[in-house]
């Protein structure tokens, strides 16, 4: 297996937009009044600390709004929220521009993989998953880049950009603002970048039916062990998506 690659190159360009070469084929910039559910399923598991509803997913001031809130239901005292593309995607450039809650306790992620109607992040279909940027919020400026392999529900292997640990240093708050979180899967790797400057490259040729098309995920839950204990008194919080899209390669003429 290729050793993952970690680069940290200078400069931060905050309005990041897709590789060079690249055409943009679906998105959303979340101008409307509400969430726009042609393009959007919404996460409604209960996972960890909390359980995630519709209710908590709004579209205010050209933001995908995910609230946080402290509250019961379906057996748990938290709830999160999220949504999932309904349309599927394979090869192409990912990214959405994100600010997170900041306060512990919360995972707030970008990220790919095959969905059914967001009742579990466990279907069995599932074999890719592409973390573009797991957020735990008890350390804002550190985050996680890596992917999954899965046959199933029962059995995985990772690949992930920071070897021996599970975070790294971002350069930026990530709850301080907006910053644009992005990959780019091809058929032989996964490119990550943050705000456009790329920071890992991860191998990943095809094998054993992975390279699946996947859906895109925005979505945030309590996870106490992930994000330490829940601060109560930053709730509700909430994780704002500015916009989401997703690049194909143009065909060269």
């Amino acid at each position: 297996m290729k050793t993952p690659m970690l680069m940290v190159l200078a400069g931060m360009a905050l309005n990041a937009q897709a590789p060079a070469g690249y055409k943009l084929q679906w998105g959303d910039e979340f101008n409307g009044q509400a969430v726009d559910t042609a393009k959007w399923n919404f996460r409604k598991d209960v996972k960890m600390e909390s359980s995630q509803r519709a209710e908590n997913v709004s579209v205010e001031g050209g933001n995908l709004v995910i609230h946080l809130r402290k509250e019961s239901d379906r057996g748990k005292n938290y709830t999160g929220g999220g949504v999932i593309s309904k349309e599927r995607f394979r090869y192409g450039y990912y990214e959405a521009r994100v600010k997170m809650h900041g306060a512990p306790g919360w995972h707030q992620s970008v990220w790919a993989m095959f969905a059914g109607d967001g009742s579990t992040t466990y279907p069995q279909q599932m074999r890719t998953e592409i973390d573009g940027m797991e957020f735990d919020s008890d350390v804002p400026w550190k985050g996680h880049m890596g992917l999954i392999k899965w046959k199933g529900p029962g059995a995985s292997s990772s690949l992930t950009c920071t070897p021996g640990v599970y975070r790294g240093a971002l350069g930026f708050d990530a709850a301080a603002g907006f910053h644009n979180y992005g990959f780019e899967w091809t058929p032989k790797e996964v490119r990550y970048y943050l705000d456009g400057d790329l920071r890992c490259v991860l191998a990943y040729p095809p094998a054993d039916g992975e390279h699946d098309a996947i859906n895109f995920w925005l979505t945030a839950i309590a996870y106490e062990k992930l994000s330490g204990p829940i601060d109560n008194g930053k709730l509700p919080g909430k994780m704002l998506v500015d916009r989401a899209a997703f690049y194909v390669r143009e065909e060269k003429k």
